[in-house]
């Protein structure tokens, strides 16, 4: 039966099912002969007539449950028409059959308490202390002050976000007729090389943005990880930590990752708490953690832990998220704690729930418009929701669309998943995920599709706000960067380094890149053997080239050295990408060279390691050379001036290979020949009138091609006209 049922108590509505037990089996004693044992025609007669006098009513009736009425859903057709008035006519009839109809009318107007005023309850936050709480029949309505809330949520993470329009997002959201924004907190960009944390700088104010659902009247779900998933490095936990080799994480068990955990968790609850709706902020629920049925390894302990240190810290209610399953749920689900499903989308998703976490609210924590992508991939199109949104309206069901707007990956923040070829796809730096808002903060057509089933749902409170105008773009001409340097000429000096702690996490380095050498004896034409290359590797012997590394594709874990007639050195470039996000496979994703290297059946020993981390204030110093190396890869620097106010662009990396780029020192993320993704996303604010600078490291090419600033992303790469609007490249 639906989350959202009336709290009329059961006892109450068993003395209007024609005053007896509310057991189906009392009830058949006061049917006509005929009909004992055929509740299907019982409810068939009732949908009938109620359907021809213009009500969307629907009684499920089932001999395997406690209750006679089983369910319903009602919209009433004609609102000013009471369906008291045309059951009244019916109040003194010994007929059983309207007798159950005017059980089903207390039903409907007690199910204002659920499906009715749980949809059109219009709360929103004010800056007043509110109580969210959990009640009705077998605790399954979200409450308001007592009062029933439909959630219908739209998630956005305002670290994937340009600060500077988190109030064109947030607005979007409401102008689709949502009341309530979920989010991350990514942990891992907000702590910083020392231990401390950064809540202030940019788009990691995560008090700024709370205050932004507030002031937009936004409801929020406060998701602050410490896991998030999500398609964000290492799922939001710092990759740091896999320094340590035996590495555990999400769990009790690993007292250094507990130690992190607890750390963070006590800074962003403190950032957070002042914002509870019991405190007049807009936080109505709190994650306890992420999908935590889809891990290899489940501790119900851990579960209890987070639990316990939020409920210490002063929050609550919670949810969890999770898969709508047994084996997704179970060990997982907790006794007060709401039922998340990832996705929830028809009644037997509810009734799994129901089942598994009884008296608590169920709702669909992810409802999924469309995917993430990852580099290489083609393409396909997003599922369009709109007959899913409709029914969570009809019957009440809370919700929360994943994503409605997605953002990018900036810098080295993409994240990967453990499947493919290789074991390993990274994601792109677009995360455009077909949502309803695309990356820009544009309206998709599946916004306006989706805007009007909600806003026919909410008729009774006028009319919904417009959406805010789009943020406008523009497109910047072509111009010819020029070479500043050959990628390894940026190399910082070589240091030694031991073979347990080759691996980029040990020196504290997240991504980017390092270059790992040895002197390899005189010998004859052998095999160098590798453990791990991750991700992509360049591999030469004495400056030329031997071969290129793709882990993405299921590179070889060797390659062949020619003969030698004198020691040489062998060089390895290794660029680290995104950690994968999802499964225990993240536990051993680690970026670089590492484990046992073999030049024949000899080990190869005594390593050296030039890290390349790759931050901004090294890329923007650096200088020209007069005879930069011949080797593959670049930095490239070019300068273009904008005339007039800065507008959002995407700048066209099509010519381009494999690298990075910084506009002005920020960092726009990654792009890849590869594809799909061939343009990045730069925001407005990110730009500026009068000369700016654009600085691109890549890997392969060694002369510059043009770049360009284009007003939208391509749908076809060979034809620039052409429009994407779905995440479709």
């Amino acid at each position: 039966m639906s989350s959202a049922r009336s709290a009329v108590p059961l006892q109450h509505l068993a003395a209007l099912l024609v005053d007896c037990d509310s057991d189906f089996a009392s009830v058949e004693q006061h049917l006509d002969p005929a009909l004992r044992g055929r509740s299907v025609g019982v409810f068939e007669r009732i949908n009938r007539e109620l359907d021809q006098n213009n009500f969307d009513i629907k009684l499920v009736g089932s001999r395997n449950h406690a209750n006679a009425i089983d369910g319903l859903s009602c919209a009433r057709r004609n609102p000013s028409q009471s369906i008291f008035t045309h059951l009244a006519k019916h109040m003194n009839q010994p007929n059983p059959v309207c007798k159950l109809m005017m059980a089903a009318s207390l039903i409907i107007a007690t199910t204002a308490h659920a499906a009715g005023s749980g949809v059109t309850n219009p709360a929103r936050p004010d800056g007043k202390t509110h109580q969210f709480s959990f009640g009705g029949v077998d605790g399954g309505t979200f409450l308001l002050d007592g009062k029933p809330l439909q959630i219908r949520s739209g998630e956005m993470h305002p670290q994937r976000i340009p600060r500077e329009y988190w109030s064109q997002r947030v607005r979007m959201a409401k102008a689709m007729g949502l009341n309530t924004i979920a989010f991350y907190v990514m942990w891992n960009d907000l702590e910083q090389p020392d231990g401390s944390f950064d809540f202030s700088t940019g788009n990691r104010d995560i008090a700024g943005f709370l205050r932004t659902c507030r002031e937009e009247g936004m409801w929020v779900l406060f998701r602050p990880g410490p896991y998030i998933c999500g398609e964000w490095d290492f799922g939001g936990i710092p990759a740091t930590l896999l320094k340590h080799p035996d590495l555990k994480i999400r769990t009790l068990h690993d007292k250094r990752f507990m130690a992190a955990q607890t750390r963070y968790l006590e800074a962003v609850a403190k950032v957070a708490k002042p914002f509870l709706a019991s405190n007049g902020g807009p936080i109505l629920m709190t994650q306890l953690e992420n999908e935590y049925g889809s891990y290899q390894r489940k501790e119900r302990d851990y579960m209890l832990w987070l639990k316990d240190f939020w409920t210490k810290a002063g929050f609550g209610p919670f949810y969890t998220s999770d898969g709508a399953g047994e084996h997704y749920l179970r060990d997982v689900v907790l006794p007060g704690v709401a039922v998340g499903l990832d996705p929830g989308e028809n009644d037997a998703h509810w009734a799994v729930a129901n089942k598994m976490n009884p008296g608590v609210p169920v709702f669909s924590s992810e409802t999924y418009p469309g995917w993430l992508r990852h580099w290489g991939e083609g393409n396909w199109s997003p599922t369009n929701k709109k007959d899913t949104v409709d029914w969570y309206m009809k019957n009440g069901k809370s919700f929360n669309i994943f994503v409605l707007h997605g953002g990018t990956n900036f810098a080295f923040t993409a994240g990967a998943n453990s499947g493919g070829k290789g074991a390993y796809e990274p994601d792109l730096t677009s995360y455009d995920y077909g949502a309803p808002i695309d990356e820009q903060g544009r309206a998709t057509p599946e916004y306006g599709e989706l805007r009007a089933v909600i806003a026919s749902h909410l008729a009774d409170q006028g009319n919904i706000p417009e959406p805010p105008v789009a943020p406008p773009s523009m497109a910047i001409a072509d111009f010819m960067p020029e070479r500043l340097a050959g990628l390894w000429d940026l190399l910082p000096p070589v240091k030694s380094i031991r073979r347990d702690a080759m691996w980029f996490e040990t020196w504290g380095q997240n991504q980017g890149m390092a270059v790992y050498r040895c002197k390899v004896p005189a010998g004859p034409a052998t095999k160098f053997t590798f453990e791990h290359l991750n991700d992509y590797g360049q591999i030469y012997l004495d400056g030329k080239r031997l071969a290129t590394i793709d882990r993405r594709m299921g590179s070889p874990k060797s390659i062949d050295l020619p003969a030698r007639d004198k020691p040489a050195f062998l060089e390895v470039l290794v660029e680290g990408m995104g950690h994968i996000n999802f499964s225990i496979a993240m536990e051993s994703d680690r970026k670089g060279l590492f484990g046992m290297m073999k030049l024949g059946d000899a080990e190869l020993k005594n390593w050296h390691v030039s890290p390349l981390p790759l931050q901004a204030e090294a890329v923007t110093r650096a200088s020209k050379l007069t005879t930069p190396s011949a080797r593959s890869g670049s930095q490239f620097r070019g300068r273009f001036t904008l005339a007039e106010k800065p507008a959002d662009t995407f700048f066209d990396m099509s010519k381009y290979e494999k690298g990075m780029v910084w506009v002005n020192g920020h960092n726009l993320g990654r792009y890849w020949s590869a594809g799909p993704q061939l343009r990045l996303y730069c925001p407005a604010s990110w730009l500026k009138q009068g000369e700016n600078i654009l600085d691109i490291v890549e890997l392969e090419l060694t002369e510059p091609r043009p770049v360009r600033g284009c007003v939208e992303r391509n749908h076809d790469m060979k034809n620039a006209a052409t429009r994407n609007a779905n995440n479709e490249w």
